[in-house]
């Protein structure tokens, strides 16, 4: 009898359950957002830690070891960082949604304290817009702890170079396809030819290299360490093959599958077929791309205090990419350019004869280069003068706006 009795709690048990399963999926999800907001911030403090010991550092050799601790420690955590992404795709989705659109209040923030206080916005209009961001902001609190992840079609959008313009994304839909890897699977080889690029939707893949060669034959840099051997983690997001599909050269790496994964597959003859119908623009932005990317990933100290965000690059030509071949020269003009970057190939001084090899900065002093490889790229950041009057009509779209924000307001009073 006392058995027969339990049954009938079991109507009550599916009740609680589904509840319980709801708490647990919550609490989850909250230790899911901290550890990845926790690996993130460790991560950030290892590439701070690296460029600080190569300051204070006096020993080479002790830098060295350093060095080497933090890179792994770096890359055990982006490891790390790579599985939560695998594991929570929707609570690190809403993470990095809630990030950006944190990063767009304050840069609006920021933008009407410089209109206020150069009298652009009168006080009372900057009062009022100011509370309707910090009214935004505070709404962040409430922001959910899981958004559901895009479909596969819809991650085109998050090619930076494709720039969310409708023409090129609706071309390339057409011609995309979905690739699935199991634990293990080789996508690419050193040694092989390109096939394509892939635009990884999910998972996590390990890469590894020997050091990058940057368009050098051995011969030419007989003091580069080839043996050295790099690993680096792609997950969510990440892109693999652009260059090679660009160069239509070798692959240098070899890419495992650290998961199962997912990738939007574009082949190297519908990458080309874009390059033809969106000519030259198509290729000219993956090189900028590329060219910002090791830019940064080899000079960040020097480029602290620059923008060098790829659409600005591309709206105010605030640093563009300049293409020489084999005995072609370029000018150096140091009034209008503040850096100029070797990111791929070789050059030489046409004064001095001094070879330089990338990737590395040109130095001011120099005042001509002619290209001593097949193909050789330079990053050209121009000086803030020319950048500020490029940007002075993005600045007065801005005044007028807030203007017609003000007159709309008082027409409503």
């Amino acid at each position: 009898m006392g058995y027969l009795r339990i049954i009938r709690f079991l109507p009550l048990f599916k009740i609680i359950v589904p509840i319980l399963v709801n708490i647990a999926d919550v609490q989850i999800k909250k230790r899911l957002s901290l550890m990845y907001s926790i690996t993130k911030g460790y991560i950030k403090s290892q590439e701070d830690a690296k460029l600080l010991i190569k300051q204070i550092s006096v020993h080479e050799s002790i830098y060295q070891k350093l060095y080497e601790i933090l890179e792994t420690n770096k890359q055990d955590a982006v490891k790390e960082l790579g599985l939560i992404e695998h594991e929570g795709r929707d609570v690190v989705i809403a993470l990095k949604t809630k990030q950006a659109i944190r990063n767009v209040i304050a840069k609006a923030l920021k933008n009407l304290t410089f209109l206020c206080s150069r009298g652009i916005i009168d006080k009372h209009d900057s009062t009022e817009i100011n509370k309707v961001l910090l009214k935004k902001l505070k709404a962040l609190n409430n922001f959910p702890k899981a958004i559901p992840p895009p479909t596969p079609d819809k991650y085109l959008r998050n090619i930076i170079w494709l720039e969310g313009k409708d023409v090129l994304i609706d071309f390339f839909k057409e011609r995309a396809k979905l690739a699935c890897f199991d634990y293990g699977d080789i996508i690419c080889k050193a040694g092989e030819m390109p096939q394509g690029i892939y635009l990884i939707i999910s998972g996590m893949a390990i890469l590894h290299s020997l050091s990058p060669t940057f368009g050098i034959e051995s011969s030419q840099r007989p003091d580069r360490k080839s043996s050295d051997m790099f690993t680096e983690f792609c997950t969510a997001g990440d892109i693999i093959g652009e260059l090679n599909c660009l160069l239509k050269c070798e692959i240098e790496y070899t890419v495992i599958c650290e998961t199962s994964l997912q990738a939007c597959f574009i082949s190297l003859e519908d990458l080309y077929e874009g390059f033809d119908a969106f000519w030259p623009s198509l290729e000219y932005k993956i090189w900028l791309k590329l060219a910002l990317s090791t830019a940064y990933q080899y000079f960040e100290p020097s480029l602290i205090d620059e923008d060098l965000k790829f659409q600005k690059c591309v709206m105010f030509n605030q640093a563009y990419v300049e293409t020489l071949s084999s005995y072609n020269e370029m000018s150096i003009d140091n009034m209008t350019m503040k850096f100029v970057i070797l990111v791929y190939g070789s050059v030489i001084d046409t004064k001095t004869e001094e070879p330089y090899f990338a990737p590395c900065i040109i130095p001011t002093t120099c005042e001509q280069v002619q290209g001593t490889s097949d193909l050789s790229k330079l990053l050209i950041v121009q000086a803030s003068e020319l950048t500020q009057r490029n940007s002075n009509t993005n600045v007065m779209d801005l005044v007028n706006l807030s203007r017609h924000w003000s007159s709309n307001n008082r027409e409503g009073i």
